[in-house]
């Protein structure tokens, strides 16, 4: 037997020098030779054997022997995974790693983390082990590859946290990587917290002048950025930039990787001077770098370019100019950001040019680049998408529409999953900022292509109400449920996701939201537990139309606009009002009605009222005059200003008010039409509580006119069998709160208020209603027995068993504008808490006038046997043509409100 032949063993050099001399001696087959060679081959390798093993592997790659040293390498690696040499396993793996990773071979690199991750040495609780796993999620997420390194990160930073303790270096650096994964994954919301809670855990933990410090600062303000908020990631990367400089000098990649950054902040903001001045110290960086092999003098050139072109859209570039900016998309040395920005440029100009065919191809690369090197759901990738979506529907393209369903549904997936679970008030400002630019251009094309008009009809419904049905499936279900514990479950998941929803319009997404955003998920699965996952077979949501009469109309009104891409900061353009338009039987359609600025209701108190009001006709009804034939009953969904519109006020040509040419109704929602006919009038042997006569203690004007509001009502509700809970001088907010539940009508005789936003003090703590003894003066805060009843905490009460709620006070229908269901105020609020109407006021009423009013109003309930929409109308036309005393003006009449939620 020749030693060639003999096969490969990790065998160490001394034996193989006694296996040949044994071979020349011997004959080859001896039972005591071959039991001594077993033995030998059987011995464990020595730490210093695996390791020239190791290195011989390294020579022979080195030395271009690419398939021999890749097996050797391979070899080396497994002998020392069997070891027991747990260090030296991490420390070749990660140097293999290197390795390849150097010479661009993601494959094999990605390969070798996978298994270094997957050996006994990895499953330690070392600092080696630790290093290992905080080394993998760094690679994936130097490679984009997110969804393998969440998991990655998250087994890291458990473990960071475990060995060295929160807040230490080692659990802040866990936390950073993660934080940086989530965001660039498309977990937005959940990457954003992460990363604000570790940044500021490492100004507390380990100062200002730590350079983990500055990691920490440099990627919250690229995750901020990320998603829309330039303006408070410059505030980071500005005095970030003088500390790298300081520390590392300004021929540092550090301090080239802030100069870019804070010019990304700047540009995104619209400041094209601070932008050019960052450019301009990101290219003298590069240049200190001094780098022969690097493209980073290049990149700050383009981004140069880019920032000129960008900054003057209107200045034609020449075609050399244009060709080389449309081919930044295809330079892998350009940052992912740069192509994508490039491509979508590069593509406005040669719409210009008319060129529609090479601009759809930029910016169908924008979109895969945004995919690929971003993630598949974001901000970024949805707006270069609804670039796709713009230039097909200027192509007039078969796939336009298709285009525009694929980023308004993907687009409000994402919204649901990252401001709905995680929640985040900047990726919820953002969602709106986002659902503005889809809906705008989604809207325009809806005016062009009827097919269009009924897909967009249903996105205006999704996006107003921030769900998709969820809510009016359960309400739906909720008497099918199998006992009252479960439909009250039913009830708290409805109440909690109304809560949700305020949240995802207002961006107000603190420790309380994410509080509630818990409970529901604990719900929910409580819900899901007792009752099943999914709502009966047999139980079908209906569309709008099937609930519509031949003779109904339910119209829609839409609010949307369009910032300046160039110049953000600036005002935005004219917002546009828009109608959807339903009818039975008949697909929607949509109704430009123009700019939101000629829309503004006129003062109720101005001596010429009649003309302004006239005007308001022509323009919001009148246009829709032909999809209104035959209409006597019309449901009115307003949106922003709009409810803070007296739209009783309303008058046609020959001088009639709108509740004189239909029966009008107003829904806080477009699904509510589901519920409009549900328990709408007064029912007998129901709970009602009257609040009225309310001692203030001084801290407001008495309102005596109030409780004999409540008197005079007491009676009609006993005629019909509904017994009065009376409660007047000392019941305070307690009382109130607790007397409610489980009342089908509540009627409160009080002051209310909304103040007009002065600071950053939410709406729903600008809105509210007093009970007895209130302290009117102080901040508002959460205090059952401080006697203000602010919107906010009216939220959290239940009122799922009110049929009617009436605030018979002022302001109580005023709010801040909302993308959902109404006002953010006390209209929003009790919606949520679960009344499914309330009759509010548009604006101070008088105290006499008011009590005429509403004793009318359940006069005519109780004798007349009306629904409550009805009753409304027609004590309304009464109060117009004189008939109840001190009513008769417009400023009693027309304040009242009634939602149907």
């Amino acid at each position: 037997m020749s030693v060639t032949s003999t096969p490969r063993q990790a065998v160490g050099a001394h034996f193989a020098a006694r296996l040949l001399l044994a071979t020349l001696a011997i004959p080859p087959v001896l039972p005591t030779f071959t039991a001594e060679a077993q033995a030998q081959q059987r011995r464990a390798p020595t730490e210093r054997e695996l390791v020239a093993k190791i290195n011989d592997a390294f020579r022979s790659l080195q030395a271009g022997d690419r398939d021999g040293g890749r097996q050797r390498l391979v070899a080396a690696l497994r002998a020392v995974r069997d070891s027991n040499y747990n260090a030296l396993t991490i420390r070749a793996y990660l140097n293999a790693v290197t390795f390849f990773e150097r010479r661009r071979d993601t494959q094999t690199a990605s390969e070798l983390f996978a298994e270094a991750a997957n050996t006994h040495a990895a499953r330690e609780n070392s600092p080696d082990a630790i290093t290992l796993w905080f080394e993998y999620a760094r690679f994936l997420e130097r490679t984009v590859q997110y969804d393998r390194g969440i998991p990655v990160a998250v087994e890291a930073s458990k473990r960071m946290r475990a060995i060295y303790g929160p807040n230490s270096a080692q659990d802040i650096a866990g936390s950073d990587i993660l934080a940086t994964l989530l965001t660039n994954n498309g977990a937005v919301a959940a990457g954003l917290n992460l990363s604000e809670e570790t940044y500021l855990g490492a100004r507390k933990a380990l100062g200002d002048k730590e350079p983990l410090t500055w990691r920490t600062e440099n990627n919250y303000a690229e995750a901020l950025r990320m998603v829309g908020h330039p303006d408070l990631a410059a505030e980071i990367d500005a005095p970030l930039l003088k500390k790298r400089i300081a520390h590392y000098g300004i021929g540092s990649i550090q301090a080239l990787v802030s100069a870019s950054n804070l010019a990304l902040d700047h540009l995104a903001i619209g400041n094209e001077a601070e932008t050019m001045k960052a450019l301009a110290l990101q290219k003298r960086c590069a240049a200190e770098l001094a780098d022969p092999t690097s493209e980073h003098v290049a990149q700050a050139d383009t981004w140069i370019a880019y920032a000129k072109a960008y900054f003057h859209p209107d200045r034609p570039l020449s075609t050399p100019e244009l060709e080389a900016m449309a081919r930044v998309k295809d330079w892998n040395g350009a940052p992912d950001l740069l192509r994508i920005k490039s491509a979508q440029l590069a593509a406005d100009h040669y719409e210009r040019r008319g060129d529609t065919e090479r601009a759809l191809a930029l910016r169908i690369a924008a979109y895969h680049r945004a995919q690929e090197t971003i993630a598949r759901q974001h901000p970024i990738t949805f707006d270069a998408l609804l670039g796709v979506a713009v230039t097909r529907m200027k192509r007039g393209d078969a796939d336009a529409l298709a285009t525009f369903k694929d980023v308004e549904q993907q687009s409000f997936r994402w919204m649901l999953r990252e401001v709905g679970t995680a929640g985040n008030r900047y990726v919820a400002e953002t969602m709106r900022k986002l659902a503005d630019d889809i809906l705008y251009e989604y809207g325009r094309y809806a005016l062009i292509d009827p097919a269009a008009a009924v897909a967009y009809a249903d996105a205006v419904s999704r996006w107003k109400t921030m769900e998709d049905g969820e809510r009016t499936m359960l309400r739906l279900t909720l008497d099918r449920l199998p006992d009252e514990p479960t439909r009250e479950l039913a009830r708290t998941v409805l109440r909690l996701s109304g809560q949700r929803q305020e949240m995802l319009s207002s961006g107000k997404l603190d420790g309380d939201a994410r509080d509630v955003l818990q409970r529901l998920q604990d719900a929910r699965r409580q819900l899901a537990a007792r009752a099943g996952a999914k709502p009966p077979a047999d139980v079908q949501l209906p569309s709008i139309e099937d609930k519509l009469a031949a003779s109904d109309a339910l119209v829609d009104f839409f609010v949307s606009a369009r910032g300046s891409r160039v110049k953000p900061t600036e005002p935005k353009p004219a917002a546009r009002l828009q109608a959807v338009v339903r009818r039975h039987g008949k697909p929607p359609q949509v109704i430009d009605l123009g700019p939101l600025d000629g829309f503004t209701a006129p003062s109720v108190t101005e001596a010429d009222r009649s003309q302004p009001f006239r005007r308001l006709y022509d323009t919001l009804i009148g246009p829709l005059k032909p999809q209104l034939a035959g209409v006597t009953r019309l449901f009115l969904v307003p949106d922003a200003d709009l409810y803070s519109l007296p739209f009783a006020m309303l008058q046609d040509g020959s001088g009639r008010y709108l509740d004189e040419i239909y029966d009008t109704r107003i829904l806080t929602r477009a699904d509510a039409i589901v519920f409009a006919g549900q328990d709408d009038k007064l029912i007998a042997d129901r709970k009602a509580v009257l609040v009225g006569g309310l001692d203030y203690a001084g801290a407001a004007s008495q309102l005596p006119s109030t409780k004999t509001e409540i008197d005079r009502i007491a009676p009609d509700l006993q005629r019909r069998d509904i017994a009065s809970v009376m409660l007047t001088g000392n019941s305070g907010e307690t009382t109130i709160r607790d007397k409610a539940e489980g009342a089908a009508l509540l009627h409160l005789a009080t002051h209310g208020f909304y103040k007009a936003a002065t600071d950053r003090t939410d709406a729903m703590w600008r809105s509210g209603i007093v009970a007895a003894h209130p302290l009117l003066d102080r901040p508002p805060r959460r205090d059952g027995e401080d006697g203000v009843i602010y919107a906010r905490e009216l939220m959290d009460w239940n009122l799922s068993a009110a049929d009617l709620v009436v605030l018979s006070a002022c302001q109580t229908a005023l709010g801040d504008p909302s993308r959902i269901g109404s006002v953010r105020g006390l209209p929003t609020a009790l919606a949520i808490a679960g009344a499914r109407r309330s009759l509010l006021t548009l604006w101070e009423v008088s105290d006499a006038g008011t009590a005429n009013f509403m004793a009318r109003l359940y006069q005519v309930l109780a004798d007349d046997n009306l629904d409550y929409a009805a009753a409304l109308r027609k004590v309304r036309i009464e109060a117009i043509h004189g008939k109840i005393k001190a009513a008769e003006d417009p400023s009693v009449w027309a304040a009242f409100v009634l939602f149907e939620n």
